[in-house]
C-alpha cells in the first residue's frame, strides 16, 4: 500500500484516530481484489461477512424492492467503506453493490478480524468503535428519514380527510341521513 493511499485511509471515519502504521498493519489482513466495471461486488441476499474498503474506482449501492424498480441509493468513490452491516451483524446483504468503473477493493473477512480481536489488537478494537459510530449515525439518519416519511403520509391523510369532509359538507344539506350538518337535524315538530 503506497503512502498516498495510506494517508487517504487514515483520513476516513473508519480509521479515525489511528496511526498510518496501524492502518497498514490492519489492512495487511485484507485481500485486495480487482473488480471489472459493471460487475457485482456482492449481491443482495448473499451470506458473507466481510468489510470492503474501496481503494480505487467507484461503485453504486442498489436496493431492490418487490414491485418497485431497483433504486440506486448511493454512489461511493475511493476510500469509501461498505458492507459493514453484514460484517458486524450476521445476516444477508440487503443491497447489491456494483462497480461503475474498474475497482480495487480491500476485503477484510470477519474471521480475520475476529482473530485480531482475540489477540487484543488495539487497532481492531478502535476500528470496531469507529464502525459503531458510523452505523449509529446511519441509523439516526434512517430514523429521521422515517419520521419525515410518516409526517408526509400523515399530512396526506389529513389532507384527504379534509377533502372528503369538504365534499360531504356540500351534500349534507341535501340529505340529512348522510351525516354531517343539516337544517333541522334533531328538531321535532
Amino acid at each position: 500500500m503506497n503512502d498516498e493511499l495510506l494517508q487517504k485511509l487514515v483520513a476516513t471515519d473508519l480509521f479515525r484516530g489511528m496511526a498510518g502504521e496501524d492502518v497498514r498493519s490492519l489492512m495487511a489482513h485484507a485481500a485486495v481484489l480487482t473488480v471489472a466495471a459493471d460487475q457485482p461486488v456482492f449481491e443482495a441476499g448473499a451470506q458473507e461477512r466481510a468489510l470492503y474498503v474501496l481503494l480505487e474506482g467507484s461503485v453504486e449501492i442498489a436496493l431492490t424492492v418487490p414491485f418497485v424498480q431497483e433504486q440506486i441509493l448511493d454512489e461511493l468513490n475511493a476510500v469509501s467503506v461498505f458492507g459493514e452491516s453484514s460484517f458486524f451483524h450476521a445476516g444477508p446483504h440487503s443491497v447489491t453493490v456494483r462497480s461503475l468503473t474498474e475497482c480495487t477493493i480491500a476485503r477484510l473477512e470477519r474471521a480475520d478480524y475476529d482473530q485480531l480481536l482475540v489477540s487484543n489488537n488495539p487497532t481492531a478494537c478502535r476500528m470496531g468503535a469507529n464502525a459503531a459510530e458510523i452505523l449509529a449515525a446511519k441509523l439516526q439518519r434512517t430514523d429521521a428519514w422515517i419520521t419525515e416519511l410518516l409526517q408526509t403520509e400523515e399530512a396526506h391523510r389529513i389532507q384527504q380527510k379534509w377533502w372528503d369532509f369538504r365534499q360531504n359538507l356540500g351534500h349534507a344539506f341535501d340529505n340529512p341521513t348522510r351525516g354531517g350538518f343539516s337544517v333541522g337535524a334533531g328538531l321535532q315538530r
